[in-house]
């Protein structure tokens, strides 16, 4: 098992249950000792359910819990927001997908109990320790802002749905949240739309909306397209399309008679629509109608700073488009989507975690002692060396055209792969992207991400000041300089742009020294990084996932540890 030490301070623990349900672990100071999603633990992606994987690690790992903080709202308070949006619905001639779910489901609480409760009776080993609720987008907010550092500026949260609202702004003051706009999710439903529409091109509209976001730069602007699928998503909410209280609209991307449906409005109201024009018109849809509401509301815009949670801003392209307002600086919660709800929950909860500096880094899952890893690897039967200088040889092969997974350190929260659970290559062979993606089974249309030495990045992209912590993460695009295209033109998209993960020493020191090397004998200080999984798999999380996904992918050479395995 890994060896985490118990720290001498209480702790707080937050809990998210849901789709991308997930646990983090602060102590009272506010340092974050632990966080990751279930879907790591039960190797299900984007697992919806309780934690009870996580959450067994965590309480093993740990003790002393004070708080724990949970994503969701107290039973009065959440009937007042459904009847409000209830009426708000009817008023404006909006469908109410979900109010018929919810008032179902809560009849069933009152009878069985609410979810934590539940498993607080089945013994799944939840902490008896007081109960905070926090709702979603609060979560949301405080999981963006107090990573980023910023003191006063603006935050804004927007998704598909959570307590109602699709999307909410805050203003900043002294380091506290102040709402001062919420939209309920069928007022601002682009986080749906995008589903929607993501399904209607054949792809799953919950996993993989950034496939559109890739296709939507080989397509182009088509009036048509455009104001079609405007009025076809307007029409969609309205009362006269769905009863006031439908459900089926509320699951029409996720049951597959939904997603039938879709496929058939696909065929019949768009067949003369190419794929990438449609994913053109909903980028652009999203983008006008994102920006349009930040003019609207954010005042003033220039010079301030934003933070950014929510699925929606999974959304790179968009991201760069929000900078480009005029704000000086920005910043994108990692874990943007609900994987980063227990963050939130437990950092709005805690108010001495408000002083938290900026993120650098999000290694904060399970590491593995060279003991375990070796053990795993003698399971294995996989034949392996101890490279006297690991991060030389490493260089080397990558210099030579291997590809290489990585594996070492903390496992890293959030959606991205940044170094610990990753998969590396060299950038200037444009043809990586087909046959490296056929390797690992994936159907990708945006190209891979690059990792860049830090020191190096103001001559491969543009306009990143007041990026700079987003560039760490692979949550922004930059436009590319010709030195970029030129040296690395496996990492830059059609429309000139990467999503970078820019890194220094300090940062994560064994990765840092192999692009070092790799500098060292090529002159380039990038290279390709993509997750270490196989497709429709989440990332790699132990020595073992690890093993499998290396042989499953077939790939050259496996960095586990201090180890070196080679495909031979």
């Amino acid at each position: 098992m890994p060896g985490n030490i118990v720290p001498e301070r209480s702790c707080h623990i937050g809990i998210h249950v849901g789709h991308d349900s997930n646990i983090c672990v602060i102590d009272s100071g506010g340092t974050i000792l632990f966080a990751a999603g279930e879907e790591r633990f039960n190797r299900q992606k984007m697992y919806a359910g309780f934690p009870r994987m996580a959450l067994q690690y965590a309480v093993e790992h740990w003790d002393g819990f004070a708080t724990m903080s949970v994503t969701r709202m107290n039973a009065v308070a959440k009937a007042v927001r459904e009847l409000g949006f209830f009426l708000n619905s009817f008023k404006k001639g909006l469908a109410a997908p979900r109010f018929g779910i919810w008032l179902k489901n809560g009849a069933l609480k009152l009878v069985r109990g609410r979810a934590f409760e539940q498993e607080r009776a089945a013994g799944s080993g939840l902490p008896d320790v007081p109960m905070l609720n926090v709702e979603h987008h609060h979560a949301h907010a405080a999981s963006a802002l107090y990573p980023s550092g910023f003191t006063s500026g603006f935050v804004m949260t927007l998704d598909g749905e959570g307590d109602g609202y699709s999307c909410c702004i805050y203003r900043v003051e002294s380091g506290t949240l102040h709402r001062i706009k919420a939209l309920y999710h069928n007022e601002m439903t682009v986080g749906r739309d995008y589903e929607k529409v993501t399904a209607m091109l054949g792809f799953h509209p919950l996993r993989h909306p950034g496939k559109i976001t890739g296709l939507a730069a080989f397509g182009e602007f088509n009036g048509g397209c455009v104001g079609k699928l405007e009025k076809y998503l307007k029409d969609s909410w309205k009362i006269d399309r769905y009863r006031v209280l439908s459900t089926a609209h509320a699951y029409q991307v996720i049951s597959p008679e939904g997603r039938s449906r879709l496929l058939e409005d696909r065929r019949n109201l768009f067949g003369e629509f190419k794929s990438a024009d449609m994913a053109y018109a909903i980028q652009y849809l999203t983008e006008q109608k994102v920006l349009d509401l930040i003019r609207k509301t954010i005042h003033p815009i220039e010079g301030s700073d934003i933070a950014l949670a929510g699925g929606v801003f999974a959304n790179v392209s968009l991201n760069k488009k929000v900078k480009e307002l005029g704000f000086g600086r920005i910043f994108i919660q990692p874990a943007m989507t609900d994987a980063g709800l227990s963050l939130g929950s437990v950092l709005y909860s805690r108010p001495e975690t408000h002083s938290m500096t900026p993120f650098s880094r999000v290694y904060f899952g399970p590491s593995y002692s060279a003991d375990n890893i070796r053990a795993d690897l003698d399971r294995s039967g996989m034949k392996y060396e101890i490279p006297g200088n690991l991060p030389e040889k490493a260089a080397e092969m990558l210099a030579d055209g291997n590809v290489v997974a990585r594996f070492d350190g903390p496992m890293e929260f959030g959606p991205r792969a940044l170094g610990n659970r990753s998969i590396l290559y060299r950038a200037d062979d444009p043809t990586v992207n087909d046959w490296l993606n056929k390797k690992l089974r994936r159907t990708e249309f945006m190209p891979f991400a690059p990792v860049t030495l830090y020191r190096f990045a103001g001559e491969y992209y543009r306009n990143l000041d007041g990026a700079e912590n987003p560039a760490r993460f692979m949550t922004i695009t930059f436009d590319c300089t010709e030195k970029m295209k030129r040296e690395s033109p496996a990492v830059v998209h059609v429309d000139g742009t990467a999503r970078p993960q820019l890194i220094d020493l300090d940062d994560n020191p064994g990765y840092v020294a192999i692009l070092e090397e790799y500098y060292r004998m090529t002159g380039v200080p990038t290279l390709i990084n993509t997750s270490f999984n196989m497709h429709e798999e989440p990332i790699v999380m132990t020595p073992d996932d690890a093993i499998r996904a290396f042989r499953a992918g077939g790939l050259d050479a496996l960095l586990i540890g201090p180890f070196l395995v080679r495909n031979t």
